[in-house]
């Protein structure tokens, strides 16, 4: 599915967020990969990487927390909405 243009309960616009959501995710993941820390997978965005067991879910918290700070997201609905899209489209 392509990326709700609006979230579904404030109507804010959602959109044009989402392309530097995946980014940031991404350089994150492969900044983890190039220091051999504890890796983060992101199941819902379809990404292979692996995940490990010691990874510390307060880790992660605080990643998505900085994500979306940087990308101006702040209310729940809205992450609700980026979180939980699956990219079908590349799967097609």
């Amino acid at each position: 599915m392509i990326i709700p243009v609006r979230c579904f309960t404030c109507n804010r616009v959602l959109a044009s967020k989402y392309k530097k959501y995946k980014q940031l995710i991404k350089e994150d993941a492969s900044r983890r990969m190039e220091d051999g820390s504890a890796q983060i997978e992101n199941i819902l965005s379809g990404d292979d990487i692996s995940v490990d067991p010691k990874t510390n879910s307060s880790e992660v918290i605080e990643l998505y927390k900085g994500i979306f700070k940087q990308i101006g997201i702040d209310r729940y609905c809205c992450k609700r909405c980026i979180i939980s899209h699956i990219d079908l489209i590349d799967k097609i």
